[in-house]
Formats: structure tokens, C-alpha cells, sequence
């Protein structure tokens, strides 16, 4: 049932992916050839709740343990990007197409074909963005965290992935997407005090309330449209009612 225009305070465009899994993940943010406009800073996934004291594989250059078990398996990523004594040219442990390869057969060995991803931070080269938000700058940090879908009208929508179909299937993970909870521009985030930072979307959920939430509609559709793409990304619009409930109104692609 429409809520009534009476109903609604104010409206706010936010974007997501409708996919939380770690393979559909690496194939949007990895670079292959050319220059690269993505660079992963920062990924949690996993494939399983279960853990042994005694992984079959560790590496700690991508923050991976995997273990496996007569009643099951696990898959964990806990990964952060590590420069180069400080030089931001120069990353240690990127996930470039060779770590892409790496996790895969890390994936292969304990006998899986995914994960699902928690939170994906990236570094996003994108003159279009500072422009439509009125920043002097290129690159910007995008953080993705998984929540669970917004019932049907998002459901539907993540149900179309047959990579998420996998996950839910074959490692009982429920129906989640990766909403995009901040962007900030990279030169603030590394001169301005932490505590200053003005970021351009910034979403803190929390029982269905409002929390701060700021989303540009232009930036969101932006990121939609050149970022996430018709297949991964979903444009959801709120509306927020009175002592801030915010209420799911309506999906695009």
C-alpha cells in the first residue's frame, strides 16, 4: 500500500549493489588492463560461520583463512591494503587481477565457488563525482556494507543474480545487498581530522530510523549508472515519516 504524501517529510535517493557476492564483487572493482579507476583498500567476506583453531590455508598478505572440516567448511577474507612505506603509488598487497587469481584458488582448494562480502571499501578515480558534488578532487573512498534486502521490491531485484541464488542455496546466506554507506574524498579523508570530515554520502542504519542519512540524488545515480551498472545497481528511494521512521517507497534500476 502507497503511503499517503501527507505521510512522508522528506525523500532520500540512496544506491546499492544487489549482490553481496565476493566473485561479482572482484569482477566490478579490479582493474584489467588500462588504468586503472578502482583499488580495493579494504574487503570482509566470508563462506561460513564455522572456525578451527587450525586453518588449511593462511595468507596473510590478503587476510585469508580457510578451514576445512568433516562437517563443513570455511572461508574468511579480512583484507586491508598496505602501501608501500607510505607511498600511495606503491601498494604491498594489491588485489589486481594475479590476487583476483590467488583468492580463486584459494576458493578452489577448500571446495567453493564463493563468498559473501561484508563490506568492500574502494578507491574510486572519478573526475564526475567532485564535479556533482562540488569537490575539487578525483579520488574518492566508497564504502559497501551488506545489509538484508528491503522486502520484495528489493528482494525481487536481488533474486535475478544467479551468483546470489548460489549463496543462499549451497551456504544458507539470506538476501542481502552491499548499500553504499559512505563516500568521501580522498585528500580530505587524509588532511582533515577525522571528526571534520564532510562526507558527500554518509548513512548510519539503524532500526529502520533516519541516523544522519545523506545522499545526493545526482552522486547516487551517478554511481549507479557508471559504477555499479544496470546489472548490480538498484537506486532506492525513502521516504521518512515523522520521529524519523524511514520507510522503503520505491526500486529502480
Amino acid at each position: 500500500m502507497e503511503k499517503e504524501k501527507a505521510d512522508i517529510i522528506k525523500e532520500y535517493t540512496t544506491v546499492c549493489l544487489t549482490t553481496n557476492s565476493l566473485n561479482n564483487v572482484l569482477k566490478l572493482f579490479v582493474a584489467r588492463g588500462g588504468v586503472p579507476k578502482y583499488q580495493i583498500v579494504r574487503l570482509r567476506a566470508n563462506a561460513s560461520d564455522m572456525e578451527d583453531k587450525s586453518p588449511v590455508i593462511s595468507d596473510d598478505d590478503y587476510g585469508i583463512k580457510a578451514y576445512l572440516e568433516k562437517k563443513g567448511h570455511t572461508f574468511n577474507v579480512d583484507y586491508k591494503l598496505v602501501w608501500d612505506d607510505g607511498i600511495p603509488a606503491n601498494p604491498k598487497n594489491p588485489i589486481d587481477e594475479y590476487g583476483v587469481k590467488r583468492i580463486e584458488r584459494y576458493l578452489h582448494e577448500i571446495n567453493l565457488k564463493d563468498a559473501a562480502v561484508e563490506e568492500v571499501q574502494v578507491l574510486v578515480w572519478d573526475p564526475k563525482i567532485g564535479k556533482l558534488a562540488n569537490v575539487q578532487e578525483d579520488l574518492f573512498h566508497m564504502t559497501l556494507i551488506s545489509n538484508p534486502e528491503d522486502g520484495d521490491m528489493v528482494r525481487n531485484e536481488v533474486k535475478k543474480d544467479s551468483d546470489n541464488e548460489a549463496l543462499i542455496n549451497e551456504h544458507g546466506f539470506k538476501y542481502r545487498v552491499l548499500d553504499c554507506r559512505e563516500l568521501i574524498d580522498f585528500h580530505q579523508e587524509n588532511v582533515v581530522p577525522e571528526g571534520e570530515w564532510n562526507y558527500i554520502i554518509y548513512w548510519e542504519r539503524g532500526r529502520g530510523k533516519i541516523h544522519g542519512l545523506k545522499s545526493p540524488e545526482l552522486v547516487a545515480r551517478h554511481l549507479n549508472e557508471k559504477h555499479f551498472g544496470e546489472k548490480f545497481g538498484l537506486i532506492k528511494t525513502y521516504g521518512v515519516e515523522a520521529e524519523d521512521k524511514l520507510v522503503l517507497l520505491r526500486v529502480e534500476r
